[in-house]
C-alpha cells in the first residue's frame, strides 16, 4: 500500500512537472519605432586668428647690434634659442598639429553628414 501511494504520488509529481512545462509560450513582440534625425545644428567654427610673433635672428655677428637696438626701443630681451635640428623638430611638430586638425575635421564632418543624410 506504502509503495502504491509512492508511485501515485511519483507519478503525479512528474505529470505535474511535465504538463507545467509543456503550457503555452507567450510571444514577445517588439516594435521598431523610426524617427527621423535632426539635423545637426553646428555652425562652423571660425577660421584660427592667431597673432604676430616677430622673430629676430641672433648670429655671432650681430647679437650686440641686435641687444642694442632692443634696449634703444625700451624692451626687455630674453633668448629662446633653437638649433637647426631643433627648429626642424618644431616645423614638424606644426605639420602633425595641422594633420590632426584636418583629421578632427572630416571625423565632425562625417559625423554631420551621417547624421543629415540618414545615414545613406
Amino acid at each position: 500500500m506504502v509503495r502504491l501511494m509512492g508511485n501515485v504520488l511519483v507519478f503525479g509529481l512528474t505529470l505535474l512537472l511535465l504538463s507545467s512545462c509543456a503550457g503555452a509560450v507567450k510571444e514577445i513582440r517588439s516594435y521598431k519605432i523610426e524617427k527621423k534625425r535632426e539635423p545637426l545644428n553646428l555652425e562652423d567654427p571660425l577660421p584660427l586668428e592667431l597673432r604676430d610673433v616677430d622673430w629676430i635672428i641672433i648670429t655671432k655677428d650681430n647679437a650686440e647690434e641686435v641687444f642694442s637696438k632692443i634696449k634703444e626701443d625700451g624692451g626687455e630681451y630674453s633668448l629662446f634659442a633653437l638649433t637647426d635640428k631643433g627648429y626642424e623638430k618644431l616645423a614638424l611638430n606644426f605639420a602633425d598639429i595641422r594633420n590632426k586638425l584636418a583629421e578632427q575635421r572630416q571625423i565632425i564632418l562625417s559625423y554631420k553628414e551621417y547624421y543629415e543624410n540618414g545615414g545613406e
